[in-house]
């Protein structure tokens, strides 16, 4: 019976840490940090190594996402402010994705944010339309990578913790 609590609990953990981080909270970090949890608190034999490969996924996760945010639009000559207002664009548009559409709506959220904040700033500071565009649509893109390589992680997170439970 224990045992079949620890694997719903793992599973419930895995569901709500890939829920988090498609919502663009820190989903990893929960999960991370509950694989930590049943290696420590139950009577699962994990090693070492392993604890260390979710460590490194975690990492991964975490500096794909950063990386991919704050340096991928930054090729296009885009200066820190510009970079900081598609940020908060992205985060705005998962905000408001998610009220209207959950899940796949804080995903295409974030992306047409940061299209909107990014073309909008653009056109404002330039106003040339095609300029624009070429840096909106960029700025999508970057977003795009960097969130799927964010939830790439947290679902091997989500099915390895889910395989350390149930399976050792």
């Amino acid at each position: 019976m224990e045992h079949f609590l620890h694997c719903v609990l793992s599973i419930l953990a895995g569901v709500l840490g890939v829920s988090l981080t498609i919502f663009d909270l820190p989903g990893n970090t929960f999960m991370l940090l509950s694989t930590y949890a049943f290696a420590l608190l139950t009577e699962h034999e994990v090693s070492v190594n392993y604890l260390l490969m979710i460590t490194l996924i975690y990492l991964a996760g975490e500096l794909w996402e950063s990386g991919m945010s704050f340096f991928g639009i930054k090729k296009e000559k885009v200066s820190w402010f510009t970079v900081f207002i598609i940020a908060i664009g992205g985060f705005i548009g998962t905000a408001f994705g998610t009220g209207v559409f959950p899940i796949l709506g804080s995903f295409v959220g974030g992306l047409i944010g940061a299209f909107i904040a990014a073309f909008a700033y653009t056109y404002f500071k330039t106003g040339n339309r095609e300029n624009a565009f070429y840096i909106a649509w960029q700025a999508a893109k970057v977003r795009f990578l960097a969130m799927l390589g964010k939830i790439t992680a947290a679902f091997i997170l989500a099915v390895s913790l889910a395989y350390m439970v149930i399976f050792k």
